[in-house]
């Protein structure tokens, strides 16, 4: 019975660095250190993933010790070596990729030889040594440092564990607010803005569909189609937040700092709010705060520790692969490849109306306009809705008739996009209200065009669609070169809203062609995937912004100390 006891042991400490590690340490890092980007609560997730990686490693352990005592302490040194080396990859190897969003990052081959390489170092060095230790100190000995070595390695991951969970502030453990879809078509008899946001939709994506098809834009009678417009930021965050707040970021803050800070100090959505104006977001909550959310109007609350909002299969499904991607070696890291609106979709299973932005909603979008169509609703004085679509990005599964093809082209998916925008524009005409909402269609960014030698190599315009309020409703869309961008939106929303903007930059219709004017962009500088975002650096655009040589570095550059993918903090050289 003794040895038996002593077989258990042998193997459940290894089992348990193993399987902590593998299920529960790695996933419960990633989760907790980027918990704005799901949106399940904290609460019922770290009992189950760590019940579930206990549970594997007792029966796992048991079957092991039936084997003999020589086997079972081989396997248990290799277990350990297996958990060795998740631990290691985790704390050194992973680099700067982004951890956080999963994404494909096109890891080198070099890259993925020198991992291997560390991996198989590690393996040969660990065994040779049990396999010294053994034959000049015994079995009882090797056995004795492979249990120090497991309750070594779980105390080490259990307090930093703690120590990340500790530093988590109290509302962003609390998932009890979703943005839903709750009055996404219903819009007001008076004034209306409509503010598409089509991600990643670059000038040259327009440029190409309408080759494509000429006929794209025959539905926006009354818009205008702006070319030469840039956005303010090269990536979503903060370029959400930024067209919420006018608050610019400089990555200095802490992400949830700067999104509290944006909406405690803007005043774009207040202004709206004091008006009456009924303010919608279908974007993700992420990029709200809470000064926000008494002023939006889909923002719903819910549960957050009710057991039965959670899916546990698809949670540790979920949990597994935010695990792999962190402790794998490089190798095999696409198989663990996610995002987080998958995750958050298949996770909460009680919230049929959460709307959700970052997993080709397009689809769902086109389905609901086509089914629940637009509606006038004599209670809203006036609206203002902000639809934060897939377009183009990286990843877009549609196709020019808005169909799912997992062979479609970024410019396929955005003649989808304006397909859809079509569809929603005639539905206006139909209810009578068109010729009383303004229209605008732009990205977030255009493309981020990342480049290791921390400079630009392709202008990054992003698409400009707008309409007016009185528009005339009988003339084609026309196009203007005038030099714009994102600053104008304030403005433009709200002086169609009815709304005093004398506090903002003019209007995106006040600017002329061939106007001598400086817009300022600002781009987040990668040395390469694997080493991240290192700076925040600033360009000036004069000109024509689709010709690179009017975008030039006005060398104010700053080190990015809080995001997803940073690094070290040193100063750039000039360019």
């Amino acid at each position: 019975m003794k040895k038996y006891s002593q077989k258990v042991l042998t193997a459940l400490s290894a089992n348990l660095l193993f399987w902590l590690t593998a299920l529960f340490f790695s996933s419960l890092e990633v989760f907790f250190r980027n918990l704005e980007e799901f949106t399940f609560p904290v609460r019922h997730v770290w009992w189950i993933m760590l019940a579930v990686a206990i549970g594997i490693a007792v029966v796992i352990s048991a079957i092991e010790a039936l084997l003999p005592g020589k086997a079972v302490l081989w396997i248990a040194a290799i277990t350990t070596l297996g958990g060795i080396c998740f631990y290691v990859q985790m704390l050194f190897l992973n680099g700067q990729m982004m951890e956080m969003m999963g994404e494909n990052v096109p890891f080198t081959q070099e890259t993925v030889l020198k991992n291997l390489a560390v991996w198989a170092g590690i393996a040969v060095c660990f065994l040779l040594f049990c396999v010294f230790l053994k034959c000049h100190a015994g079995e009882a000995k090797l056995r004795e440092v492979l249990l120090l070595v497991s309750a070594a390695l779980l105390i080490i991951q259990g307090t930093g564990l703690i120590s990340t969970r500790m530093s988590l502030a109290k509302e962003d453990l609390n998932k009890d607010l979703y943005l839903s879809t709750q009055g996404e078509f219903e819009l007001s008899p008076g004034r209306n803005v409509l503010y598409f946001i089509l991600d990643t939709c670059d000038r040259e994506y327009v440029d190409a569909a309408l080759e494509a098809d000429p006929d794209l834009f025959k539905e926006y009678t009354g818009f205008t189609n702006y070319r030469n417009c840039t956005s303010k930021y090269s990536r979503t965050y903060p370029a959400l937040p930024y067209l919420l707040t006018e608050e610019k970021c400089y990555f200095d803050l802490p992400e949830r700092e700067y999104i509290r800070q944006a909406y405690e100090n803007g005043t774009f959505l207040p202004a709206m709010d004091d008006a009456e104006t009924d303010i919608r977001l279908y974007t993700s909550l992420n990029y709200l705060d809470r000064d926000a959310y008494s002023k939006v109007d889909n923002v719903t609350s819910y549960d957050s520790g009710a057991f039965s909002i959670l899916s546990v299969k698809n949670l540790v499904k979920a949990m597994i692969r935010l695990g792999g991607y962190r402790e794998m070696p490089y190798l095999l890291k696409p198989l663990f490849y996610y995002t987080p609106d998958p995750i958050n979709r298949n996770v909460m299973k009680v919230l049929p109306d959460h709307y959700f932005t970052m997993t080709n909603n397009d689809f769902e979008f086109y389905d609901r306009l086509l089914s629940e169509q637009v509606t006038v609703n004599e209670s809203y004085p006036s609206t203002f809705r902000l639809y934060h679509l897939f377009g183009p990005h990286p990843g877009c599964y549609m196709n020019e008739k808005a169909e799912y093809d997992p062979n479609a082209s970024q410019t396929d998916a955005a003649r989808g996009d304006f397909l859809i925008l079509s569809a929603y524009i005639r539905f206006l005409k139909e209810c009578g209200i068109y010729d009383n909402t303004a229209i605008i269609v732009t990205a977030d960014h255009g493309n981020q065009n990342e480049a290791e030698d921390l400079v630009l190599h392709s202008p990054p315009c992003c698409v400009m669609l707008f309409k007016p309020v009185a528009a005339d409703s009988s003339k084609p869309i026309e196009t203007s070169d005038a030099p714009v961008c994102h600053d104008d939106l304030f403005a433009t929303v709200l002086e169609q809203l009815g709304i005093d903007s004398s506090s903002y930059a003019p209007a995106l219709y006040t600017h002329e062609e061939g106007e001598e004017r400086e817009r300022i962009y600002y781009y987040t500088a990668q040395r390469s995937w694997g080493d991240g975002e290192i700076a925040l650096r600033e360009y000036s655009i004069r000109g024509d912004a689709a010709d690179l040589s009017n975008w030039t570095l006005t060398g104010n550059d700053w080190d990015i100390l809080y995001s997803g993918n940073a690094v070290s903090k040193e100063r750039l050289p000039r360019s």
